[in-house]
């Protein structure tokens, strides 16, 4: 007969405990997963299938940006735009939060202090259609 230390048998309890719940998961995961596979779509609920949709979809202006979380004080931060839709030609304005104005499709800028700023970018197209959105980031202390 074996004899079995307290350190094991709370280690092959603790082993036991994990299975279990690693079991209890992939179970819950796949049945969700089944959920969603078995989701019928008809053609008329496809909306890529609708020549209304899509010819809406192009037109609508879109927007989208890039840009980094957190800038050193002094250095150079990076704001790019991009849009899609809509009628050339794209008007871009970032308006910051410390009353900066920049009007290029991507800004480049640095900031003197460290602290929360937020930065308004408004894409304009051809035909008037605005589209705007709001983005934050942090400026932190130079290393």
């Amino acid at each position: 007969m074996v004899t079995l230390t307290k350190g094991t048998t709370w280690t092959f309890v603790f082993v036991g405990i994990g299975i279990a719940v690693g079991v209890v998961i992939t179970f819950a995961l796949m049945q969700q997963r089944e959920i969603q596979q078995g989701e019928v779509v008809y053609d008329d609920d496809n909306p890529w299938l609708d020549p209304l949709f899509l010819k809406s979809y192009q037109e609508n202006l879109r927007i989208g940006s890039h840009y980094k979380s957190q800038i050193p004080v002094g250095e150079e931060g990076f704001f790019k735009a991009d849009a899609k839709g809509g009628k050339d030609p794209y008007n871009f304005e970032w308006k910051f939060s410390d009353s900066v104005v920049l009007t290029d499709q991507n800004a480049t800028r640095s900031f003197e202090s460290a602290g929360e700023y937020t930065v308004q970018l408004t894409v304009s197209d051809g035909e008037g259609q605005q589209v705007g959105q709001e983005l934050k980031f942090k400026v932190i202390p130079a290393s």
